[in-house]
């Protein structure tokens, strides 16, 4: 059957018994869930829990074993390059080299080049990138070397990269790594004027749910399996932190009635 076919007209993504093994070590068993376009989801669970390796299954940077993955209809496996035209990945920092003397504008301009089969750029290619690091509050460090910015303005550079794609959906690896308050609130603040102004899909490995939660339509709770997956006060139960977790998580309801696991440094 056709992607299109077996892919809701709604859906932004739609994965099926997805399983993977690295060497024969298994990353993710039997996952299955749907995304609805337009919506904000996060995904936690503990060091190991296949979270990294869900969102690799997603555009394409590996081959998992087994299952049926689309997004906005395309398949990953067969058709990875229109999948990365249209889905903003932003990477967790380590995956730019300090070693590379790149600039803030060579950082950005690679989701320009996301979108070029032979990644040649233009005037328009640049008016894009300077536009997406305007929306991040960066545009007076186009000419700046990445390697001397602070943890929190390289978040936001890889973030206005991300943007650069134009896409229909945001993919974010650890956004919130080694970043201050400020630039944390810079980030989901970005994040969730693009997805209501533009109707982007988002989805958000995190550690620490509590920073995006007031804003989430779903969470996905993975330990290696789906542990939980729904909206927030559905997934978001002692039960499940425990499935996941192995230990007791201590929950806040907050006074608009958001449940707030306090997760600690559990994270990956």
């Amino acid at each position: 059957m056709e992607a299109q076919q077996m892919c809701g007209k709604e859906d932004a993504v739609v994965v099926k018994n997805l399983s993977h093994r690295y060497d024969g070590n298994v990353a993710l068993v039997n996952v299955s869930f749907a995304l609805p376009k337009g919506s904000f989801t996060a995904v936690i669970g503990p060091n190991g829990a296949g979270k990294s390796t869900l969102i690799k299954a997603l555009i394409g940077l590996i081959k998992y074993s087994e299952g049926y993955v689309r997004v906005y209809g395309f398949d990953p496996l067969k058709d990875p390059e229109s999948v990365r035209k249209i889905v903003g990945y932003m990477p967790q920092r380590e995956s730019i080299s300090m070693h590379i003397p790149l600039r803030v504008r060579d950082v950005v301009l690679m989701g320009r080049a996301a979108r070029k089969r032979l990644g040649v750029l233009d005037d328009r290619d640049v008016r894009i990138a300077k536009s997406a690091l305007e929306i991040v509050g960066l545009e007076s460090l186009w000419d700046e070397r990445f390697v001397n910015l602070s943890g929190g303005q390289q978040q936001r550079v890889l973030l206005a990269r991300a943007l650069a794609v134009e896409p229909k959906m945001l993919i974010l690896d650890e956004p919130f790594s080694a970043v201050d308050v400020p630039s944390m609130e810079k980030i989901t603040e970005t994040i969730e004027i693009m997805r209501r102004e533009r109707n982007m899909t988002v989805l958000i490995v995190v550690h620490d749910v509590n920073p995006v939660l007031h804003y989430l339509d779903y969470v996905i709770l993975l330990n290696k399996r789906l542990v939980a997956f729904g909206e927030p006060h559905e997934a978001l139960n002692e039960n499940a932190l425990l499935d996941a977790y192995g230990s007791v998580i201590r929950i806040i309801v907050c006074e608009e009635g958001y449940c707030h696991p306090l997760i600690g440094d559990r994270h990956a």
